[in-house]
């Protein structure tokens, strides 16, 4: 059975998903789990059995979450592990709207990599909506737990991250109005 649960930087588990987030996201993608903590990220980790697997980092705002990271360790990989996860985030939440971004299939130098990770997603209860950002050269497409995207809260959550994380947050926009 999966479980959710917070954990916090003084945690033993915080250790064992801080080797899971260096195994799983990449060094360009990064951020240390203290660092996400310490700027008002919630670590909630997946745990299997009692142990921990994986990860979710999630900054809520109004009436949505950001799902900023998601990862399962690699022995833990092709289990089913994640879906079950990411079906329970959604089922806890169902008040709120989850919305995650991941690479445009399209606009990827890794099509197949992206392309199954945006039929993941798709698979377990997230929407296309649509909207897209591009930062760090490359495109991202927008996915919600909601049919539609609240396009305007979302915004107002770029511009408050940005002074959380002043490196990079892009604004989003639509195909066939993108400047």
């Amino acid at each position: 059975m999966i479980e959710l649960k917070t954990v916090g930087k003084c945690s033993g588990y915080k250790e064992i998903l801080e080797k899971i987030n260096i195994e799983a996201i990449p060094e360009c993608e990064r951020n240390s789990l203290d660092d996400l903590i310490d700027t008002g990220a919630e670590l909630l980790g997946i745990f299997l059995g009692g142990s921990p697997v994986g990860f979710f980092v999630l900054r809520e705002y109004r009436s949505i979450i950001y799902l900023a990271y998601f990862a399962v360790s690699r022995e833990h990989r092709s289990e089913g592990i994640g879906s079950r996860a990411l079906k329970t985030l959604i089922e806890e939440n169902k008040d709120r709207g989850i919305v995650v971004e991941f690479e445009s299939p399209a606009g990827s130098k890794k099509d197949d990599m992206a392309a199954r990770r945006r039929d993941f997603y798709l698979r377990n209860g997230f929407y296309e909506t649509g909207w897209y950002t591009f930062y760090d050269e490359t495109e991202f497409e927008i996915a919600c737990t909601s049919a539609s995207l609240d396009i305007g809260t979302f915004t107002e959550f770029t511009v408050y991250l940005s002074k959380l994380v002043s490196d990079h947050i892009p604004k989003p926009y639509r195909k066939d109005s993108r400047d």
